[in-house]
């Protein structure tokens, strides 16, 4: 369990907790061992040429390891291989389970070792972490919590060669040596293989294995390598947000992108090594892209997160003057290596939604958000506009922790607006229920029971009975310092500035307020009958109805046919629904009861 506070008795508190389920890229189903033809010395994998599985040209499919640049700190280079108390399928091993076991498994190809001796002097080295962003081990009495290495020997048995024992913190990345000089190792179907021992029951006791390098002539604690590599991704392109509407980034874009963009690199060699970078950016879908940075220079012999940095600019690009569009920006370096490689950890990039919704996460989810005090508690966040606007929906991701199914539990979304740099007036308040999906990472949308007029800054969060345990997605990689807010009876509103990261909530706007005509014709627009049995008539044209139920969960769309052709609902049970109705005009929000007759 991730804690990031004191005790609860004492006060309100912010917690994080691990996740019960996650998803694993390219993973559907279980995949069969497959062996490849024998791998040659070297081997060698960072990991940066591959995300979701490890490269199946190196190692055995199905063991459950998750390749990601989301749960390493200050890696060796870009993305690292994870191990948790999931399968390959994002479950846990062991739902439930609170002791601890057998989990992932990162296991090499046959490697050919025959006809070598002992004198070659053979090592496979790696470098591992604690943690990282992601859950703990934990240090036990016993040591019931580890990371091992294993070989295989001439027999096909597994032996063991390492190991290492939680120690219940977050660690930087160390390297490890292990020679390869038995005999008994020294034969064509040689493998390796990483197995972590924890807890099974979730997102649990993450280790980050990155670096993995096999080859002979080489003595240990010496490094080799020239290697010049992208270690932090880029960050975003934006000041506060990660995505943000369209309207309101065309309103100010100067104003609204970061002061600078930056990646970090490492100098693995022993070596002073001249590269340069390049900076670009450019429309998702277009070839021409803008270079906003084209930087060279000497990096010294072993440097750990040296920065590249950049000042972001769009005036170059021919951005759509109205409608939603997409930027993708990157760094990447020239380190004229001669190891191919070498070259996968050498650029980094990421895009930027320009659609309909404000984001300070980047969709990703590494712990769950809870809010515990005592009587009703509210959690809100901040987000400043650069012109009025309407609100008409949140997303949100609930995602499973531990035993605790909330299906169903109803909450209070609020919209609040700012009083001196805090929520103030209450705008709007709905009821809604906690509703989880079938993987990681999945908004579902909740449409307000009415639009909202917005204007300056504005807050949406939600009020909880307080000792209802909620979890909201909560993604670490990213900050929404300042932003994030907190109340409780007695203590009033008071900023979580505690744990870094952001809440996976998101605003839904739909652009200015209506003028007199479009209200007008919003108002005329009638639902009938209502309540009706299924078969549903608008009487005004329009261009599609989404129907959502009362979770938030959309149910029905439909498109325009004609006057005479009804929105056909027979499918639907009874109960209470949601009308989004788009006209040309505007966007128009209708309740609508559904029978049996």
């Amino acid at each position: 369990m991730l804690l990031l506070c004191g005790a609860a008795a004492a006060r309100a508190q912010a917690v994080l907790q691990p996740l019960q389920q996650d998803t694993r890229q390219g993973l559907h189903k279980a995949a069969p061992l497959r062996v490849a033809a024998l791998v040659p010395l070297p081997f060698f994998d960072d990991f940066a040429a591959t995300s979701g599985t490890p490269a199946a040209t190196r190692w055995l499919p199905g063991g459950g390891v998750s390749v990601n640049n989301r749960f390493a700190v200050a890696p060796v280079t870009i993305n690292v291989a994870s191990f948790d108390g999931l399968n390959g399928m994002g479950q846990p091993y062991a739902p439930g389970s609170t002791s601890a076991g057998a989990s992932d498994t990162l296991t090499s190809q046959p490697i050919a070792l025959g006809g070598l001796s002992p004198s070659d002097s053979v090592y496979l080295s790696f470098y591992w972490q604690s943690g990282g962003l992601g859950d703990v081990p934990d240090l036990t009495a016993s040591n019931l919590r580890y990371l091992q290495l294993e070989f295989k020997d001439n027999t096909g048995a597994w032996r063991e060669v390492w190991r290492q024992s939680g120690v219940g913190q977050v660690t930087d990345f160390a390297q490890v040596y292990i020679g390869v000089k038995e005999a008994r190792y020294l034969h064509n179907d040689f493998q390796f293989r990483f197995r972590n021992v924890g807890q099974r029951n979730g997102l649990a006791d993450v280790w980050n294995l990155d670096y993995v390098e096999l080859d002979k002539n080489r003595r240990k604690g010496q490094s080799t390598t020239r290697d010049i590599g992208i270690s932090q991704r880029v960050s975003k392109l934006l000041r506060q947000y990660t995505a943000m509407p369209a309207r309101q980034f065309r309103a100010n874009p100067n104003g609204e992108l970061a002061e600078e963009v930056r990646a970090t690199l490492n100098n693995l060699g022993g070596l002073p090594g001249a590269i340069s970078w390049r900076g670009y950016i450019r429309k998702v879908g277009e070839a021409r892209a803008d270079t906003f940075l084209r930087g060279q220079d000497l990096v010294p012999a072993a440097a750990r997160q040296y920065p590249v940095v950049g000042v972001p600019r769009v005036e170059e690009l021919v951005l759509p003057e109205s409608g939603s569009f997409m930027l993708l920006h990157g760094i990447r370096l020239d380190t004229r290596e001669q190891n191919p490689l070498q070259r996968a950890n050498d650029s980094t990039e990421r895009k930027t939604a320009f659609l309909n919704y404000y984001a300070y996460d980047d969709g990703t989810a590494e712990a769950g958000f809870s809010f515990v005090g005592t009587g009703n508690t509210q959690v809100a966040q901040r987000f400043d506009l650069n012109v009025p606007d309407q609100l008409s929906a949140f997303r949100v991701y609930f995602p499973r922790i531990g035993n605790r199914d909330l299906a169903g539990t109803g909450l209070t979304f609020k919209v609040w607006a700012d009083e001196d740099g805090e929520p103030g007036e209450v705008l709007h308040q709905q009821s809604f229920q906690i509703q989880y999906s079938d993987t990681l990472n999945a908004f579902y949308e909740v449409p307000l029971t009415r639009l909202v007029p917005i204007e300056g800054s504005f807050y949406i969060g939600w009020s909880q009975v307080g000792s209802t345990f909620v979890n909201i997605g909560f993604d670490r990689n990213e900050r929404a310092t300042g932003r994030r807010f907190t109340n409780t009876p007695s203590e009033g509103w008071a900023p979580e500035n505690v744990l870094e990261g952001a809440i996976m909530m998101r605003p839904v706007l739909i652009g200015e307020a209506l003028g007199l005509e479009e209200e007008l014709a919003a108002a005329r627009l009638r639902v009938f009958p209502n309540p009706s049995g299924g078969e549903v008539f608008l009487s005004e044209p329009f261009e599609q109805v989404t129907v959502y139920d009362l979770t938030g969960k959309q149910v029905h769309r439909q498109a325009y046919a004609g006057p005479v052709q009804p929105l056909d609902l027979r499918h639907l049970a009874p109960g209470l629904y949601t009308l989004r109705i788009q006209t040309k005009k505007a966007i128009v929000i209708k309740k609508l009861i559904l029978t049996n007759l």
